[in-house]
C-alpha cells in the first residue's frame, strides 16, 4: 500500500498512530496485522512488535475506541521507572508494597517458561499461602507493572512484558 504512513513508536508519534489505526481498523482481522502497521525504532523493533501482538487480544477486548486502544497499549512503551497515575499511586501504600515484595519473590522463582499461566500459578500460590485475596495482590501488581489502576489482565501483562521487565518494574516500586 503506497499511502501507508510509517510509524516509529507510540510515544514518538501518537497522532499518526491513531490515524493509521483508523485507516486500517476496518480491514484488521487480528492483532498481528495491526501491529505490522507499526515501524518501531531499530533498537526495539522485534521486541516491541512482539509485545504489541501479544497484548492485542486483551487490549482490543477492553477498548471501545481507538483512543482507548492506544491508551491501553501505552504501558508497553513506557520506560522505567514508570510514572504512576493518581489512582495507581494511591494503590501503592505500605501494605501494598509489602505484598509486592512477596509477589516479586514468588515470581522470581518461576522456573521454565514465563507465561500468563506460570505467573498466575505463582501469584495464586503466594496469595493463598499469605492469606491474601487475589485482588489484593493483583491491584498492586497492575499498578507496578503498568503505572495505572486499569489494564488488560494482570497475568497477561506479566506475560507480555516478560520476566526481566516485569520483575524490574515491580522492583522499582519496592526499592
Amino acid at each position: 500500500m503506497a499511502d501507508e504512513v510509517p510509524l516509529k513508536t507510540l510515544r514518538d508519534r501518537p497522532f499518526e498512530l491513531l490515524a493509521e489505526l483508523e485507516r486500517v481498523l476496518p480491514h484488521v482481522a487480528g492483532g498481528g496485522e495491526l501491529a505490522a502497521k507499526l515501524e518501531p525504532s531499530v533498537n526495539s523493533a522485534h521486541d516491541l512488535r512482539a509485545k504489541l501482538v501479544a497484548a492485542m487480544p486483551g487490549l482490543k477486548e477492553r477498548a471501545k475506541t481507538l483512543v482507548e486502544l492506544v491508551d491501553g497499549a501505552s504501558f508497553l512503551f513506557v520506560e522505567r521507572p514508570l510514572p504512576l497515575d493518581e489512582k495507581a499511586a494511591g494503590l501503592l501504600n505500605a501494605d501494598a508494597r509489602a505484598i509486592l515484595r512477596g509477589a516479586h519473590q514468588a515470581l522470581a522463582v518461576v522456573s521454565g517458561e514465563w507465561s500468563a499461566a506460570s505467573a498466575e500459578a505463582a501469584i495464586r500460590d503466594f496469595a493463598q499461602t499469605g492469606g491474601h485475596k487475589l485482588g489484593a495482590v493483583a491491584q498492586p501488581l497492575r499498578a507496578a507493572l503498568t503505572g495505572r489502576s486499569t489494564s488488560p489482565g494482570v497475568f497477561d501483562v506479566l506475560a507480555v512484558l516478560g520476566r526481566e521487565e516485569s520483575l524490574a518494574r515491580i522492583g522499582d516500586q519496592i526499592d
